[in-house]
């Protein structure tokens, strides 16, 4: 789908053997295809079954599919549910089409994870021996 071919992805995605990647990816795909419909049924099942478990994916989807509200409601249930996913969401691409939501910025730094605050980690490399 990142490549533009959402209907190459479709057929991987209905092969793919791991239910929650399947349920997490085909809404984005059907997103792509423009079947709103059944975007919408797909969603609604993933959050029904994975909810508690999957709630970043679950915003990664609203965001892919360009519903920003849905995506950081999301995005909140995810820190509530303590999402290990929320590791990654600086490098996550499925969240670019909120990049430039004036809350995406005010996220980050909730989390710890804008740029300022990122750049002011420091690493000690020891001295290699």
């Amino acid at each position: 789908m990142l490549k533009g071919d959402a209907t190459a992805a479709l057929a991987e995605i209905e092969q793919e053997k791991t239910e929650n990647w399947r349920m997490i990816d085909l809404p984005m795909a059907y997103c792509a295809l423009g079947r709103k419909a059944d975007a919408n049924a797909a969603l609604n099942a993933l959050i029904a079954k994975y909810e508690k478990d999957w709630s970043y994916s679950i915003a990664y989807v609203y965001a892919f599919c360009g519903d920003a509200d849905k995506a950081f409601e999301w995005l909140d249930k995810a820190v509530a549910y303590h999402d290990a996913g929320l590791g990654g969401i600086v490098t996550e691409n499925l969240f670019d089409k909120i990049h430039s939501d004036p809350r995406w910025l005010p996220f980050l730094r909730k989390l710890g994870k804008a740029p300022d605050q990122l750049a002011k980690i420091e690493f000690k490399v020891p001295p290699l021996q």
